[in-house]
């Protein structure tokens, strides 16, 4: 594979096609046939997925653009060797809140699905953007830049979710350490069949000694 960049704005320029063949598909009127004095429409197929409000596919056209413009430059740094390190993260500063003003609550904003495959799964016709997606992350090209610019791995990992593109090892993200557990409380000790605070039925005593002597103290 010569050129990563190009590479993944022919993706991007598929997927988009796909997404406007969507578009044309869902406008597209139902056929109907006339029978008589009645006009039957076909039944549209049931969908795999509930369907996306079009502010979603908006933004996620707009975010199609905007990861191939910085994979692109990325990609160019690289190759010519002039790529500068991140800067360190600074901590957030802490802003005094106001008890006696309360701010008018935000509407959140729109966030894409997270779901696996949840882009394919809406739109059968991204099957070829998946495809090229699949060649180029298997590509060593591919795993050698994302092993030396570890951020351009921020910029495939979505588009592999939404296209159900497995990524390789080298694409996956470590996983998470688990928050560790509390201690559980410890056990009460076991009663004594001698004990003289319980009272027991004598049928129930020889039931639990039998079953203690066949299977033991559990």
């Amino acid at each position: 594979m010569s050129n990563l960049a190009e590479h993944l704005a022919r993706i991007v320029a598929t997927l988009r096609a796909a997404l406007g063949a969507y578009g044309i598909r869902l406008a597209r009127p139902l056929p109907t046939a006339q029978l008589g004095t009645t006009t039957y429409a076909a039944i549209p197929e049931p969908a795999a997925l509930p369907p996306l409000a079009p502010e979603l596919w908006t933004l996620f056209w707009n975010r199609l653009g905007r990861a191939q413009r910085r994979f692109q430059a990325l990609y160019a740094a690289w190759q010519e060797g002039t790529l500068k390190p991140l800067p360190p993260r600074k901590a957030a500063a802490a802003s005094p809140i106001r008890q006696d003003t309360a701010a008018p609550a935000e509407p959140a904003p729109p966030r894409l699905p997270t779901a696996f495959a949840w882009a394919i799964g809406r739109v059968p016709e991204a099957g070829p953007a998946a495809g090229l997606l699949e060649s180029m992350v298997h590509a060593p090209e591919t795993e050698r830049f994302v092993t030396e610019i570890p951020r351009a791995g921020r910029l495939l990992r979505p588009l592999c979710r939404a296209l159900g593109i497995k990524p390789p090892p080298y694409l996956r993200l470590p996983p998470r350490p688990r928050a560790p557990r509390a201690p559980r409380p410890p056990r009460p000790p076991r009663s004594c069949f001698n004990d003289p605070t319980l009272k027991w039925r004598p049928w129930e005593k020889r039931v639990a000694l039998a079953l203690i002597k066949k299977y033991g103290r559990g």
